[in-house]
C-alpha cells in the first residue's frame, strides 16, 4: 500500500544560506509514476538555474501551491507523491537540487 508524502528539500538537501528561487513545473513530471530521479521543477539555486528532482520510486501525483519568484525553504511543499515505503528515503531529502 502506497504512503503519500510530500515533495520538500528537507534532512539536508539545502543549506539555511542557500537560496532556492522557484522558476516552473516540469509539467510532464507529474501524474505518473517514475522508477529514476525525475526533474519536477526549475529553480534558480544560488544565483544559478537548476533542477528539483525527485529522490526515489514513487508516483508524482500533483503540484505544491508555488509561485514564480518564490522563494523554497526545506519545509516547502514543492508537490505530492504517493510510494511504498520501502522506496520512501527516510532520514534523506525528499527531494534534491542538481544543475542540468
Amino acid at each position: 500500500m502506497p504512503f503519500s508524502c510530500i515533495f520538500q528539500l528537507n534532512n539536508g538537501a539545502i543549506n539555511k544560506n542557500d537560496e532556492v528561487i522557484f522558476i516552473e513545473f516540469i509539467e510532464s513530471a507529474f501524474d505518473k509514476y517514475e522508477e529514476m530521479p525525475t526533474k519536477i521543477a526549475k529553480v534558480i539555486f544560488n544565483g544559478k538555474e537548476a533542477f528539483i528532482y525527485t529522490n526515489c520510486s514513487c508516483y508524482i501525483s500533483s503540484k505544491g501551491d508555488i509561485k514564480n519568484g518564490e522563494i523554497i525553504t526545506e519545509k516547502t511543499k514543492i508537490g505530492y507523491f504517493a510510494a511504498n515505503g520501502e522506496d520512501i528515503p527516510y532520514y534523506k531529502p525528499y527531494a534534491t537540487i542538481r544543475f542540468k
